[in-house]
């Protein structure tokens, strides 16, 4: 059994418990199946290899529909596109295939924003519109700014969407203010997936890391002021409100366990204490409170805690990061607490488990 089929085997019985969290289709997902459609690549291959129906993506009147896919199903369908394709850097540049002014909700709230900066806060704002896994920010650090990717499901890390965001940002910048973002330096969480060159094409000029603390971009704070030459405090105004709305309406038919689940996984992104009642916290509702729904749902906090870490352990080790780093990202006093954990996970260390993904042996 591989390292892959030991990780899914374990977690089988979860895993398949916890609803996945969505993302929208809109537009990533409906351009990597029109890219492979023309490619000659058949609906039902697509289906089998991915479990995305390309005839679901598409309204009865032949407009594109907002549908929500699982993120299982949105990975599967990257890594199948990158192969068929014959392209493993699609992600750097799919926004160059997109239809001309064919964006995201979000998106096009964000083009109505006065500044960058601003139509940043608002993407932050509603990016579980987008995906609920899915989190964006920027700090100021002295004279440049750092806009940061985060997966808040380390279950779905995922190379492909953090190469997506991070371009696709560049190019909002662009498109936004007329003006290139010139990036002084960008960071990437997984290893080197060894097309260097697309990401020179992608971040010109920019000094370019791998297997770092966090996905994200520098620049020039700068930047950040600049205004977008598509705003429109009107419309902006109404764009808002529907934000609002559908974000209420997602809200109410998201399970409670993945709210904890995300809730644990941006306490350990802070690098936090993860427990109820810091949960509890973020959810606004008492420990109590939390358990008591909790426990009507079948679930318990450890076990979600025990999940989320589990998962993450392996997505982070699988891209190279060294067993100290993932022990601190992960929340855990100190690697060999993490050692102990993983062993009982997956029973063996964390430095057996990845020479077998390097070396593709079989455990």
């Amino acid at each position: 059994m591989s390292a892959s089929d030991l990780d899914d085997h374990r977690g089988a019985t979860l895993t398949a418990a916890l609803p996945e969290p969505t993302a929208t289709a809109f537009e990533s997902a409906l351009t990597l199946v029109r890219l492979l459609m023309r490619r000659g690549v058949a609906s039902s291959r697509i289906e089998r290899a991915t479990g995305v129906r390309p005839s679901d993506l598409r309204s009865p009147d032949g407009r594109r529909a907002d549908v929500r896919l699982p993120l299982s199903s949105i990975e599967r369908l990257w890594e199948f596109a990158s192969k068929e394709l014959e392209n493993p850097s699609i992600a750097l540049e799919l926004h160059k295939y997109y239809p001309e002014n064919k964006l995201h909700f979000v998106a096009h709230l964000g083009m109505r924003c006065p500044t960058i900066g601003s139509a940043i806060e608002h993407w932050r704002q509603y990016a579980l519109l987008v995906s609920q896994a899915e989190d964006v920010d920027y700090m100021v650090e002295g004279d440049a700014a750092r806009f940061v990717y985060t997966c808040r499901d380390p279950r779905y890390e995922s190379r492909f969407l953090a190469e997506h965001i991070l371009s696709l940002t560049v190019w909002f910048g662009q498109s936004f203010t007329g003006l290139p973002l010139r990036c002084r330096s960008v960071r990437f969480m997984h290893r080197d997936p060894g097309y260097r060159d697309a990401y020179e094409r992608a971040f010109p000029g920019a000094q370019i890391s791998f297997s770092a603390s966090d996905n994200s971009l520098l620049f020039d704070a700068g930047y950040l002021t600049l205004p977008c030459r598509t705003a429109d405090s009107y419309l902006r105004h109404f764009l808002t409100e529907k934000a609002e709305q559908l974000k209420e309406t997602l809200a109410q038919k998201t399970p409670l366990r993945n709210k904890v689940v995300v809730a644990i996984s941006t306490l350990l992104s802070r690098q936090e204490e993860v427990s109820l009642e810091r949960v509890g916290v973020l959810l606004e509702r008492s420990p109590r409170q939390l358990r008591s729904l909790l426990d009507a749902e079948g679930h318990n906090f450890r076990d979600l805690l025990d999940e989320v870490r589990r998962r993450a352990a392996v997505r982070h080790l699988r891209q190279g990061m060294a067993i100290s780093q993932v022990a601190e990202l992960l929340g855990f006093s100190e690697p060999s607490a993490f050692q102990h954990a993983f062993r009982r996970w997956y029973g063996k260390s964390p430095g057996l488990f990845q020479e077998q993904v390097v070396s593709g042996r079989s455990s």
